[in-house]
């Protein structure tokens, strides 16, 4: 055998080892810094946190983002030429609309119905949450002056969770001082709707427990247990337990428990939000464009076109 043939075998493989070894060292690091990036200043939802690590595992794992493959380094034939620097490059535009209903205007005016009419459930849905949210805001404000209350030093909950004043801490000692089970809540209170006689924790069930405490300070403690009227009695228990068992002097861990519950409330608001506009508007406007009238120059850039030149005054002219 030839011992320089061997020799540089050996070497190749060696390296191109050593490159596999640094492209993951590198994608380790990546990993790291995007989790560090993901930290806010209270705990997200297991759900939800496992849920960002998967899609984030899962683009890391098929990306080697600016690494060279390790086959390139040694064939010279994939290596980077200087003429290959002067070509000209071609760009491609992003459509909402598969292949097929791109060119045919019954396969694009049939797309169009289907989000249209699938995507105005979500809509009404979307529509329903605003005066939703209002009057639940007018609620908590209609429950600023209830008494009673014991006064004296507040906790500091934030701005973000859109409480009309502050809390008392004694009022919130209050309600914590409750020595009834989640599981007798359910069982001694009202049962308004469906899931309350399933057995799960609802709200007026939760203040009927708590008679003669703060009115407000009754309801801030329930949103940290839950997002909506009704919860799992199994999770309000274990929130409720984390929440009495801190002893610290402004309430931390109840002021991150409902400071998360808004935000995991508000931003499935603004989630639903982003798929009704860039996603479902966005498809059923270029799908009616090319169902409806495919020659009107501005399709090219809509939705700007449709104010800036050539303008939607225009489509009448080229109506199919």
């Amino acid at each position: 055998f030839d011992t320089k043939i061997i020799f540089e075998s050996l070497s190749a493989a060696f390296s191109r080892s050593s490159i596999k070894r640094e492209n993951r060292i590198q994608q380790s690091n990546i990993k790291q810094s995007l989790l560090s990036a993901l930290c806010l200043p209270f705990p997200l939802p297991n759900m939800f946190l496992w849920l960002v690590l998967a899609v984030l595992a899962h683009l890391l794992s098929i990306t080697n983002g600016f690494a060279p493959q390790p086959s390139t380094l040694f064939n010279p034939s994939t290596r980077i030429r200087p003429s290959s620097l002067s070509d000209t490059s071609t760009t491609s535009t992003l459509n909402a609309l598969p292949d097929y209903a791109t060119g045919d205007i019954e396969a694009a005016r049939g797309f169009f119905y289907i989000w249209f009419f699938g995507g105005s459930g979500g809509v009404g849905v979307a529509l329903r949450q605003f005066p939703q949210q209002y009057a639940n805001f007018k609620k908590l404000s209609a429950m600023s002056d209830d008494g009673p209350t014991l006064g004296g030093p507040t906790v500091g909950i934030s701005p973000f969770c859109l409480y009309p004043r502050d809390l008392s801490k004694a009022d919130i000692d209050k309600v914590l001082r409750n020595k009834l089970t989640v599981e007798e809540m359910v069982k001694k209170g009202p049962k308004p709707n469906y899931l309350s006689e399933k057995g799960y924790l609802c709200y007026p069930s939760f203040l009927d427990a708590n008679k003669g405490c703060n009115p407000l300070t009754v309801r801030a403690i329930f949103d940290a247990l839950s997002t909506g009227d009704n919860v799992s009695p199994d999770v309000a228990q274990v929130k409720l337990d984390k929440i009495k068992q801190d002893m610290s002097d402004d309430r931390s861990v109840f002021k991150s428990e409902l400071l998360k519950t808004k935000f995991v409330g508000f931003s499935s608001i603004a989630f639903l939000l982003f798929l009704l506009g860039p996603i479902v508007g966005a498809t059923c406007l270029e799908s009616l464009a090319a169902g409806w009238f495919p020659e009107w120059p501005g399709n090219g850039y809509l939705p700007w076109s449709l104010l800036f030149g050539p303008g939607f005054w225009t489509i009448p002219n080229y109506w199919v």
